[in-house]
């Protein structure tokens, strides 16, 4: 494990949660939780960033599929969808933020847990090397494993059920953005496929963790409710729709400049050897 790994994340985590753990009544489920719930405040303005921007890619979807049939040339068809992206503000690449973060987050808190829940004389020696020489962190030791019937250090089944069905609740209220029958398709596939693949890997999991996962899925749930609704059930959106309305704003413009009739470019004079000028409609009357 790489050092800048340890000190810039790891370290900071580990004394983190031992505090919260302290806060909260030596609960360290509890810590988890409050840990989650802190991690998703931080990241907000950035959720907010790829909640929009999924909206707004949702959108300017009509306009991609009509480039898409309009324009058989890949390189002039891929310029005009970027001149959409453009115009509506999007960057394809926005959605991606905050499930790039959670890797290493997961990854830290994985050897969190393992660190903080030591199992042996030896691994309390190594936690030690982690923690902080504040005394109120040095006093917090050890921390007690359990959690309503689960062990945190140990993987849960019921935690890996709770893993699969907060995935896939989560993935049914965030809005496609599929571009054809084909991604539709892929996308249903996913919805049914990344429950069944996380909760797979949960069972490898502490339940620490998977409590992490549950928690954060939960709180997903909830800020795209806000920002999205529920169409199916006419609950509205919480948050205003700026983006959406910028994009779909750069869709009107788009089929507008597209709807403008041709420019005729004006007829150019050309010399003729005596001087006298005679534009290129005249030269081909005269040779007809």
């Amino acid at each position: 494990m790489s050092e800048f790994f340890t000190l810039i994340l790891l370290d900071p985590m580990i004394n983190l949660l031992v505090i919260l753990n302290n806060v909260l009544f030596g609960s360290f489920g509890l810590a988890i939780i409050a840990f989650t719930i802190i991690i998703r405040v931080v990241t907000w303005p950035l959720t907010l960033r790829q909640l929009n921007s999924t909206r707004a890619m949702q959108s300017i979807q009509p306009k991609i599929q009509e480039i898409q049939k309009k324009y058989n040339d890949p390189k002039r068809r891929q310029e005009e969808i970027m001149r959409v992206y453009r115009e509506a503000g999007v960057n394809p690449l926005g959605c991606l933020g905050p499930m790039v973060l959670q890797i290493p987050i997961l990854f830290a808190l994985f050897y969190a847990i393992r660190y903080v829940l030591p199992e042996s004389p030896e691994a309390l020696e190594r936690l030690s090397g982690h923690l902080y020489s504040w005394s109120y962190i040095q006093h917090a030791i050890p921390i007690e494993e359990r959690f309503l019937t689960m062990d945190l250090k140990e993987g849960n089944l019921l935690m890996v059920f709770l893993v699969g069905i907060t995935t896939y609740v989560q993935m049914k209220t965030t809005v496609s953005v599929s571009t054809s029958e084909q991604m539709r398709q892929q996308q249903a596939m996913m919805t049914y496929l990344m429950p069944v693949m996380f909760g797979f890997f949960a069972i490898g999991f502490p339940s620490g963790v998977s409590l992490y996962w549950v928690v954060n899925a939960i709180v997903g749930i909830l800020f795209n409710i806000a920002v999205y609704g529920i169409p199916r059930f006419n609950v509205r959106p919480l948050i205003n729709a700026k983006a959406p309305q910028a994009a779909e704003a750069a869709v009107a413009a788009a089929v507008a400049d597209d709807a403008k009739p041709a420019r005729v470019e004006p007829a150019r004079e050309l010399r003729t050897a005596n001087g006298v000028g005679r534009s290129k409609r005249q030269n081909r009357r005269r040779r007809s």
